[in-house]
């Protein structure tokens, strides 16, 4: 069960996939409504229990799910379907993935200023920027290639959350250690494969050139 829990993210980014697949116009359409909600049930969560919620919120399952969506949709050829579906939402994704991230960070910042798994707190500092452009609004406002330019920090983020999921670690002073995470093959495979299909990705663009 332990197991299951461990890996919940990789579920969750199957099933809004399959939602993704059908509705994604519905999705961009109507975005805000989901910032709205995404909002209102983050800053729940942070006070309250609410069954089932606070798994996925709090312990950064959903956030996860979401963050995995933006991150495989920037490694998957142009011409693939899933590229496709994603591309018109990514944005979306990602206000919505941080947006839920917040009750996760809240509730463990005393533990990463502390120095463990501070990965996931130098993460969280890197999207914001790239949260903040990720607002259609302001996205308009900022040059096309200085906002590509922003948008290559997502890498160290990327990187950043990796480390933190795949490494248990605490670099405070009176006890440092680096384990193994026990539970999270599946996100090192997954690294794995995001680092092949950039690889991938990259390869097809120089050819196409």
């Amino acid at each position: 069960m332990d197991f299951v829990i461990s890996n919940l993210s990789i579920i969750l980014a199957l099933v809004i996939y399959a939602f993704i697949h059908f509705y994604n116009r519905w999705i961009h359409k109507h975005n805000a409504w989901f910032f709205i909600v995404a909002f209102i049930l983050s800053i729940l969560v942070i006070f309250i229990e609410i069954p089932f919620f606070s798994l996925l919120i709090d312990h950064g399952h959903l956030s996860l799910g979401i963050f995995l969506l933006v991150m495989f949709a920037g490694a998957f050829r142009k011409k693939w379907i899933v590229y496709k579906k994603l591309l018109l939402v990514r944005g979306d994704l990602a206000i919505l993935g941080f947006i839920f991230l917040i009750p996760h960070g809240v509730h463990r910042l005393s533990l990463a200023l502390s120095g463990y798994q501070t990965t996931g707190f130098i993460a969280a500092i890197f999207m914001i920027p790239l949260t903040v452009s990720s607002f259609m609004f302001i996205r308009k406002k900022i040059r096309p290639d200085r906002w590509k330019k922003l948008h290559k920090l997502a890498y160290i983020a990327y990187l950043m959350i990796y480390i933190h999921l795949g490494f248990d670690i605490n670099i405070n002073a009176s006890s440092f250690y680096v384990n193994f995470g026990t539970n999270s093959i599946f996100y090192h495979l997954l690294f794995l494969s995001y680092i092949v299909l950039k690889i991938y990705r990259n390869k097809g663009k120089h050819h196409a050139g």
